[in-house]
């Protein structure tokens, strides 16, 4: 699936596929769908947990943006304005977007409150 977002200023391509599970761990040292259970406290993330979940979204969404680009995590991290932090909107798109990609939630359908 390909799929197109706006990060601040920026539209960033996207493309999932089951490459992306092993690209995640090959990357990142983790399994994707562990750390998206991390997303899905939604309400319930304690506010020092807060860094690891906005870490994750931008993972995640670095995964999916790396066949086209080739980019390092730090160099992509760099590209994004940091006030995509204070965006509850931006970041809930981020989520919905992620989780439509891999397959987490249909398209269309909104998180359930447990995962918001």
């Amino acid at each position: 699936m390909e799929k197109e977002i706006k990060l601040g200023d920026k539209e960033y391509k996207l493309h999932s596929s089951l490459f992306t599970i092993i690209d995640y761990r090959n990357v990142f040292g983790s399994e994707l769908f562990s750390d998206i259970k991390k997303l899905e406290k939604g309400k319930d993330i304690k506010e020092e947990d807060f860094s690891l979940v906005i870490d994750t979204i931008f993972r995640i969404i670095y995964v999916l943006h790396r066949p086209f680009s080739k980019s390092s995590y730090n160099d992509f991290l760099m590209t994004l304005d940091f006030g995509i932090l204070s965006d509850a909107e931006e970041l809930g798109i981020l989520s919905q977007t992620i989780g439509e990609m891999l397959g987490t939630l249909q398209k269309g359908t909104k998180p359930s409150p447990q995962s918001k």
